[in-house]
């Protein structure tokens, strides 16, 4: 830590302002001119960590091809004994979250989020996102008696074309009050994200409140990816409904779904603050039919998205509307005490991706909030290869003698109720899976490690973990469980014949294979390549030799029974490593 007097890179100190996650920032004196700037430092701590480094370097960049008078200038950067530093504008004032939303007139919020708004699509025309968008990083500074608005922090952002892996690492470093559904699912991101983070930003400015709160983190997850936003009018007297629709389009879980920019965005939410009755006309939809309006949310709402062809987007990824429903106008109505819930979700379709995340992606964005550093610094990957590569893994060492394996007899074949053959698959892995309803299509329940459960037929898939989850083949029921916080999701499939799991692995893409030895029983692990960063993934394969007769292969390589059914585990890690996923799967009550 810097103290006031001291020297550093020429400027003299005058006390500490803060403290991030990468370093700290300095109020400081230049050496030539009456100026004070603010100087950025990157923690000591950090340094061997390249990622980190390289993000830190890559904000100098970043900021200085951004000339914008709503953008905090950098003047210099440069390494000191060692430590990367950067020296910007010293913005004399406070930032947004400090603004008491009781005492903030609707128009003044609405002036902040336009300005920010200015800067982020200058920003997005150059290439750069921001990815960090919230009340903390926009700072209030007076000058001449005039308040001017400065975003600032781009040390998440990224360009656009970045392909390096710090764009992986940075999607792990927004803001979870903040952080749009594609940040949250992993997804390829532009400048709706920022869209996305920006209404929110207006919603805390508004209301006090953000629009998706929990005291868990799960909780805000689900709300970003799930639930429609509470309608600002009934959160604050005197807001007009029509400011409901803005922000409902603005926070729309799909990007398509949302305006075409940031000015956009802060345009129609001043059009409707200032003319409620002709408001309707900023939610009509997109040339060419993209998805453009709110879902009803309750009386407050003001408009109904019904474009034709459209996507809802605050629905349930994939779900369509029907061609025939149109934009309608409906009278105002007196606003609710309390914020309308939100509707049920839509059933699921195929591969959603969104809705992937759930509980599981808690870990994706838990571990942010108390420093990802840590982990970055521990990231061992393994090198990959185009095509399967065969290892034989040693058994856990242990001090106590390997009990022998018991001998279980698999039920006769697969049911054809999907009730019955889930509660099937329950009795094969008790540990790790709650018991199933068997005359129920589908069950739910609590699994490992706290795991939520839930049962699938073929006919309807469990959605994608939003890892890239591989094609696992015709396989007859599954079981889905998304992870508590901060352990792996998993997956158990049961399929009517070994051939049949076979199939399913021979299509898995480029892996590495691996014959382990856990309590007296071997399973053949496979670690899918080309994983994306920290998002681990890993195939079980069950053999006849882990205790239960008939399954594999017979002795003289045929099939055995085709009656009796055989089984994959698919497991995939959230910030961790392979390494570390494959610990988690020695310990967990496979056998």
């Amino acid at each position: 830590m810097l103290r006031s007097g001291e020297l550093f890179a020429g400027y003299e100190i005058e006390r500490e302002l803060g403290r991030g996650g990468m370093g700290s920032v300095y109020l400081a004196r230049h050496p030539r001119l009456p100026r004070l700037i603010a100087l950025k430092l990157l923690g000591r701590d950090l340094f061997g960590d390249a990622e980190i480094r390289g993000r830190f370097e890559r904000e100098g960049d970043l900021i200085a091809r951004l000339d914008h008078p709503n953008i905090v200038p950098i003047y210099d950067r440069g390494i000191d004994d060692a430590q990367p530093w950067i020296a910007m504008r010293y913005v004399d004032g406070p930032d947004a979250s400090r603004l008491e939303p009781a005492n903030l007139p609707p128009r003044e919020a609405l002036r902040i989020i336009t300005e920010t708004a200015r800067a982020l699509d200058f920003a997005h025309r150059r290439g750069v996102l921001h990815r960090d968008v919230k009340p903390a990083n926009i700072l209030l500074e007076r000058v001449d008696g005039e308040e001017r608005v400065f975003l600032a922090d781009f040390g998440i952002a990224r360009l656009r074309d970045d392909a390096s892996k710090l764009t992986q690492t940075g999607s792990f470093t927004a803001t979870l009050t903040y952080a749009s559904p594609e940040q949250l699912s992993g997804q390829p991101l532009d400048s709706r994200s920022d869209q996305y983070s920006l209404a929110c930003t207006l919603f805390r400015l508004l209301t006090g409140n953000v629009p998706f709160d929990a005291e868990h983190p799960v909780g805000i997850i689900h709300g970003h990816l799930n639930q429609a936003p509470p309608p600002v009018s009934a959160l604050r007297a005197g807001l007009p409904s029509a400011l409901d629709a803005v922000l409902a389009r603005a926070l729309a879980k799909h990007p398509e779904g949302r305006f075409d920019s940031c000015g956009d965005f802060a345009a129609a939410a001043q059009q409707a603050l200032e003319n409620p009755a002709g408001a309707t006309q900023i939610v009509t939809p997109y040339a060419g039919g993209s998805p453009s309006g709110p879902r009803q949310s309750g009386p407050a709402a003001t408009a109904v998205l019904n474009a034709a062809g459209g996507v809802d987007p605050n629905s349930v990824p994939g779900a369509r509307l029907s061609p025939t429903m149109q934009y309608t106008a409906q009278a105002p109505v007196p606003p609710p005490r309390q914020p309308v819930p939100p509707p049920p979700p839509r059933p699921r379709k195929k591969r959603s991706r969104l809705r992937g995340c759930l509980l599981g992606a808690a870990a994706v964005v838990v571990l942010p909030l108390v420093g990802i550093a840590g982990c970055l610094a521990v990231l061992d990957r393994t090198s990959t290869s185009n095509g399967p590569a065969t290892t034989t893994e040693a058994p856990v060492p242990s001090t106590e003698e390997e009990p022998a394996p018991t001998e279980v007899t698999e039920p006769a074949g697969v049911p054809e109720h999907a009730g019955a053959a889930a509660q099937q698959l329950s009795e094969r892995f008790p540990q790790m899976l709650p018991q199933a309803d068997p005359n129920s299509d589908t069950s739910s329940g609590i699994g490992y490690q706290g795991a939520a459960c839930t049962s699938y037929a073929r006919s309807t898939p469990p959605p994608d973990t939003g890892s890239g989850d591989p094609d696992l083949g015709e396989w007859e029921v599954a079981w889905n469980c998304a992870g508590g916080v901060g352990h792996p999701a998993y997956r158990f499939v049961m399929y009517r014949s070994a051939a049949d799991a076979e199939a399913a692995i021979a299509a898995l893409p480029g892996y590495s294979r691996s014959d382990v030895k856990v309590h007296g029983n071997v399973y053949t692990n496979y670690r899918i390549n080309d994983s994306a960063l920290l998002r681990p993934r890993l195939v079980t394969e069950f053999h006849a030799q882990d205790g239960r007769k008939p399954a594999g292969k017979k002795p003289d390589g045929k099939h055995a029974d085709a009656e009796q059914p055989a089984f994959l585990m698919y497991s995939t890690g959230f910030l961790a490593t392979d390494d570390q996923l494959l610990e988690w799967w020695r310990s967990a009550p496979v056998n």
